[in-house]
């Protein structure tokens, strides 16, 4: 199975994320949402929040315009590139694609990673997302989303 991942729907959104990050109160945020993804596991000794990351709320709502979104949030002490490579492992194994440079083009997302699978008759894409101590409390914030894509018939 190859899930292909439009380019100019992951531009739209790296853009509009970029671009609408300041625009809070006109596109609304997003928030975390308890409980972990059925087939996406928590990273090990990681520990769930539903806390705010400053300046991710807008971002994150961005992804609302081009399907369904939830949004997990994790801390962890651990490294990004720890926290990435175990991602990299387990992901496959509960049916993830990791997205290739082939299906991104020339888009590159620095400490995160894209994935996407079939569910049923939707196509799915997965974000994790590493965000550095921005709280001062030593831990590094994993944010995963899931988005739910209308497929064209």
């Amino acid at each position: 199975m190859s899930v292909k991942i439009s380019l100019a729907l992951v531009a739209f959104v790296t853009i509009a994320a970029c671009c609408c990050s300041g625009l809070g109160g006109l596109l609304g945020g997003a928030e975390f949402t308890t409980g972990d993804f059925a087939d996406v596991p928590a990273y090990p000794g990681s520990t769930q929040t539903t806390d705010t990351v400053s300046g991710v709320e807008t971002m994150l709502g961005v992804f609302n315009l081009i399907g369904e979104s939830e949004w997990k949030h994790y801390k962890t002490p651990d490294s990004e590139s720890d926290i990435l490579d175990w991602y990299e492992k387990v992901l496959p194994t509960h049916g993830w694609e990791e997205a290739s440079a082939e299906d991104m083009g020339t888009t590159s997302y620095e400490n995160s990673a894209v994935y996407a699978k079939e569910v049923g008759s939707d196509s799915v894409m997965l974000f994790v997302m590493v965000l550095p101590d921005v709280d001062d409390t030593g831990d590094n914030h994993i944010v995963i989303g899931r988005i739910a894509l209308e497929t064209e018939d």
